[in-house]
């Protein structure tokens, strides 16, 4: 049956929520319309003129509210939580590195011998996986389970004959995941490999291996100090792949502190391959790192190659004098004089730069063995280069004044007579070097001949007969049995006949 009252209840109703529905549906002000006023839009949607039924109607909230209630626009996007990029790749590690082991073993093929020699080694493949897998150590390095992609760079480095790398690349498995199940890989691999393609290199794989098993801290100290042990090596077919694995490591250190040390291993290893590379690296470290204990060792290597690779002395000189003077006393310093000294006097034939060099490290280095050379040297200089023999004696004197105690002493009275009596033919000073060398070792063959040479001096070379005649007298007296004593009773008995 029809029922108006309902119907009248139901239009009501309607008419009461109308205002909701409108408020509702209200856009978000754009930029453009945030400075119509207000009542200009009200104006635009009015309201239904209902007003007493509104105004009973509490529960329906007013235009103004009803836009508050809209929900807030997004925040902009550096407010909002969004996972990492790295934590997002780090949900895939396991399938990247089953990717890695599948495609090697897809990609390794076994050759016959017709297909040794006719194919090449070459395999774009390889190159996409080794910048990967580099990859992917860079940013997991950390994980246990990237000692597994270590393994798998290792066995495509093997395939491609890259044998250094590959050996390398094992060693440093052993290095950041000793307690790896792929160790008993790499130990097997290394040793196949000292066995047969790298045996010219055995030595210096076992030297690598023994050099593990004193490393400690965690991952980055201990492969920090490793690549620090491997920039000293100097086989030059394991450069490259040290250079390699020590700017990798740049990459993906964390902890080390110590760069600088990887910076120079880098560097030694580039003198083995260029030296433009080298002097880039040891110039880095002298830019980057301005309180390293290595900026004496750099300034020496780039005088090296500037001296001994390019050949150019001057740019050399400065190096040299720049060490000098910044790190005066460091044994790199002592190094860098001897090396100076010596590219003046060989290389240049600057003898008075030379003879600069040499009597600064006889003032500075007092009995070290390095003034024993300068001065060896230095008298070389004087008696063949600038023809001053007072001053080769001088220099040989100064010898046997500091090394009085050793044979060197001795060799160099000996030195410094032979220039008297031959070069200068300073007599008295010949006998008064011959009186030194007999007090210093008497009794010897040597002080006996120095005995009979003073005789001899001074009966043919002052004309002092009568001295002479009481030298050979003594010397045979007290040595009746020597040789010398025959000839000096000749001396003796051809004086006597000339009256």
């Amino acid at each position: 049956m029809f029922n108006l009252n309902r119907v009248i209840l139901a239009v009501f109703f309607l008419f009461n929520m109308l205002p909701v529905w409108a408020a509702d549906e209200v856009p978000i002000p754009d930029a453009t319309a945030k400075d119509v006023p207000a009542q200009a839009a009200e104006s635009n949607n009015p309201t239904p003129s209902v007003a007493p039924a509104a105004e009973k109607d509490t529960s329906a909230p007013p235009l103004t509210e009803a836009v508050e209630k809209t929900p807030p626009t997004p925040a902009a996007s550096s407010d909002i939580e969004v996972p990492s990029l790295k934590k997002i790749r780090a949900l895939t590690v396991a399938q990247q590195i089953e990717l890695f082991r599948t495609t090697v073993k897809d990609t390794t093929q076994e050759k016959g011998m017709f297909s040794r020699i006719f194919s090449s080694d070459s395999n774009p493949i390889d190159n996409e996986l080794l910048a990967e897998m580099h990859q992917f150590i860079t940013r997991y390095a950390g994980l246990p389970q990237t000692d597994e992609v270590f393994n798998l760079v290792a066995l495509v480095h093997k395939r491609t004959k890259n044998y250094p790398a590959a050996a390398l690349n094992w060693t440093l498995l052993k290095v950041m995941y000793p307690q790896s199940s792929f160790v008993a890989t790499a130990n097997k691999q290394l040793k196949e490999l000292s066995g047969d393609q790298l045996s010219k290199q055995a030595a210096t794989i076992e030297r690598i291996n023994k050099q593990i098993a004193s490393l400690s801290g965690d991952m980055d100290q201990r492969t920090g100090a490793f690549i620090g042990f491997l920039g000293t090596l100097s086989e030059a077919s394991f450069a490259t792949a040290i250079s390699a694995e020590s700017a990798l490591f740049l990459a993906r250190n964390e902890t080390f502190l110590n760069e600088d040390e990887i910076e120079s291993a880098i560097a030694h290893q580039s003198m083995l391959i260029d030296n433009d590379i080298a002097l880039y690296r040891f110039n880095k470290l002298l830019a980057l790192y301005p309180a390293s204990t290595l900026r004496a060792d750099s300034l020496l290597a780039i005088a090296s190659i500037q001296r001994e690779k390019l050949k150019f002395y001057d740019k050399a000189a400065k190096t040299y004098l720049v060490l000098i003077d910044k790190h005066p006393d460091s044994n790199e310093t002592k190094l860098g004089y001897e090396a100076l000294a010596t590219m003046y006097n060989e290389d240049m034939r600057d003898y008075p730069n030379a003879i600069k060099t040499y009597d600064a490290i006889i003032a500075k280095y007092k009995k070290d063995p390095s003034v024993l050379h300068s001065l060896l040297m230095l008298e070389k200089v004087y008696e063949n280069k600038t023809n001053q023999s007072d001053k080769a004696i001088d220099t040989y004197l100064k010898l046997a004044d500091i090394f009085e105690q050793g044979p060197e002493g001795l060799n160099a009275l000996l030195g410094a007579e032979n220039i008297a009596i031959n070069s200068t033919r300073n007599w008295t000073q010949a006998m008064s070097i011959n009186d030194r060398i007999s007090a210093r070792s008497p009794n010897t063959e040597i002080a006996l001949k120095a005995i009979y040479s003073n005789a001899d001096i001074t009966e043919n070379k002052l004309g002092d007969k009568d001295k002479a005649k009481e030298m050979y007298e003594n010397f045979i007296k007290e040595h009746p049995t020597h040789t010398l004593a025959k000839d000096a009773q000749k001396r003796l008995d051809a004086m006597a006949k000339k009256g």
